[in-house]
């Protein structure tokens, strides 16, 4: 690791920039103090820097905020809330009171979030038919609040049929980026809408379970892939 000061940073960018490719970190000091770093990015960081940079400007302050709409119902895991927009479903997550799901919208997406008392009669129906059998969801979702990236990953999951798994290796090279297993298993782990998005069907290629998004984690996930008849076991040897 080098450590320089803003006028190195100024005069000796190009030789900065070159320690930095070969590897190694870059400390800039502003006062003495450490304000910044140049670090090396891999392919996978490249895509991960991408995603936080779409999810920063999609949330930047003066944009038009739209209100997020929630509505909940009970299911064999638990009271399950659901937010969603004009165009689809955008959040879901286990949670103790409606306040506490609306706190964790409020920081995640920094929009304010109602209980919506009479929800559109065509959601309910998509939302207890799922709920239901655990399948897959017939109705629209709303990605447009992760980055570019995140919506590949997230839209391939949609794909896989209940009782299957995917590794996250398998997903890189399905979406044709077979070097980015890191970034897909980070748009797994910020997936906004899981069960609806199955991410808990995507394990790590050693055949361990991998984390999982929904409140609950990885016992949480096992159940699922149980429940659907995933014999984890012949997984992990396999």
């Amino acid at each position: 690791m080098r450590v320089a000061n803003t006028v190195e940073l100024k005069n000796k960018t190009n030789e900065l920039l070159r320690y930095t490719m070969g590897g190694e970190p870059v400390i800039i000091t502003l006062r003495g103090k450490p304000a910044a770093a140049l670090t090396p990015l891999s392919e996978d960081g490249l895509e991960a820097f991408v995603l936080q940079y779409a999810q920063h400007k999609a949330n930047r302050p003066g944009r038009a905020e739209e209100m997020l709409r929630y509505t909940s119902m009970t299911s064999g895991l638990g009271t399950i809330y659901v937010a969603y927009t004009d165009r689809g479903v955008n959040a879901v997550d286990l949670a103790a009171s409606d306040e506490a799901f609306a706190r964790s919208l409020s920081r995640k997406y920094r929009r304010p979030a109602v209980r919506d008392e009479h929800p559109p009669q065509a959601l309910r129906q998509d939302l207890r038919r799922f709920f239901t059998s655990l399948d897959s969801f017939a109705g629209p979702v709303d990605l447009s609040m992760v980055g570019p990236f995140e919506r590949v990953v997230l839209e391939r999951l949609r794909r896989i049929p209940k009782g299957e798994v995917r590794t996250y290796r398998d997903i890189a090279r399905e979406i044709g980026h077979p070097g980015a297993v890191r970034a897909v298993g980070n748009a797994c782990a910020k997936n906004p809408v899981p069960l609806i998005v199955p991410c808990h069907r995507v394990v790590r290629t050693d055949g361990g379970l991998g984390g999982y998004s929904l409140r609950g984690g990885t016992a949480l996930k096992r159940r699922l892939l149980e429940g659907e008849g995933i014999d984890l076991t012949a997984l992990r040897a396999s």
